[in-house]
Parts: structure tokens; C-alpha cells; sequence
């Protein structure tokens, strides 16, 4: 079986202003042994200080789009059972995170994106009726889903014709 080829690939990592909250929070975290032991007060908070953001990293979920599958964090679906992606500005983001929100969509939103976008899912045994991404890319991720939307429905009315 041949690799995937990769048309879109997105980590929702934290941006700088998350990352240095979490530094801070390790420093402090470390600083609080330093009534017990300075070195080990100081080792702490170095320690705790760097871990805490490298677990920020590491965790952040991936967006990724390839020929014949988008995956969103822990979810795989095939791209021939999505729709029209519809890419979210700010205020749609904010209104369908809000006011519109639908229980039964399939989120993978992270606080500090604020754009993003939702694509339908068309497949009537799925009881999702959409994904919800933030995104900061999400123009590439509509133009990726929709390239290997399309390579997959060539490949599967040139497979239907032999």
C-alpha cells in the first residue's frame, strides 16, 4: 500500500500569549519550593517551566486533509462523505460556537483560533451533521478537502468504467 500524501496538515498548537501563561504559571509553580531548598526551588521552576509548555505542544490536536481522508484530532472520515467546506470568520466562529451551536456537530476548537471552518457531513448513517475546525489556515484546508474530494471522485468513476 502506497504512503498518503499529506495536502494539508495543520497542529493547533497555542499561540505565544498560552505558551508564555504556561511558562509563568511553571515558574511559579517551582518557585514555591524555594522556601524548602533555593536549588531545588530553582530547579523546579526551570524544570516546570519549560514542561508545561512543551505539554501545551505536544498535546495540541492535528488537522490534516489527505487523498482520501481529513483527520481532526482523534476523528477519521472519508473525504467522499463531507460537503461544501464553509470557511468561518471571526464573527461566524463566534455565532456558531454561540447562539448556533448544534449538539451534535464534531468540534475541534481551541480558544486562542478564531477562525476556522465547517464542513457537512453527508453521510446519512453518520449522526454528525458537521465538523467544526479552528483553523488559521482555513482557505488551504477548503482548497485541500476540495482537491482530494475531487481526485477521489475521478478515481472512483475511473474505477467504475474499467
Amino acid at each position: 500500500m502506497a504512503a498518503m500524501t499529506s495536502l494539508f496538515h495543520e497542529r493547533l498548537h497555542p499561540g505565544p500569549f498560552v505558551v508564555c501563561i504556561a511558562i509563568i504559571f511553571g515558574v511559579l509553580l517551582g518557585a514555591i519550593l524555594t522556601p524548602l531548598s533555593e536549588i531545588v526551588g530553582i530547579a523546579t521552576a526551570i524544570t516546570l517551566g519549560a514542561f508545561f509548555p512543551a505539554l501545551l505542544v505536544a498535546s495540541s490536536p492535528v488537522v490534516e486533509v489527505r487523498e482520501d481522508v481529513v483527520a481532526a484530532g482523534p476523528a477519521r472520515i472519508e473525504v467522499d462523505v463531507l460537503g461544501e467546506p464553509r470557511i468561518l470568520n471571526k464573527a461566524d466562529f463566534e455565532k456558531i460556537l454561540g447562539p448556533d451551536i448544534r449538539p451534535l456537530d464534531f468540534r475541534v476548537v481551541r480558544g486562542w483560533i478564531s477562525t476556522g471552518v465547517e464542513v457537512p457531513v453527508i453521510d446519512p448513517d453518520d449522526p454528525t451533521p458537521a465538523l467544526v475546525l479552528s483553523l488559521r489556515r482555513p482557505e488551504d484546508f477548503a482548497l485541500a478537502l476540495k482537491a482530494a474530494q475531487k481526485k477521489r471522485a475521478h478515481e472512483d468513476s475511473s474505477s467504475h468504467t474499467r
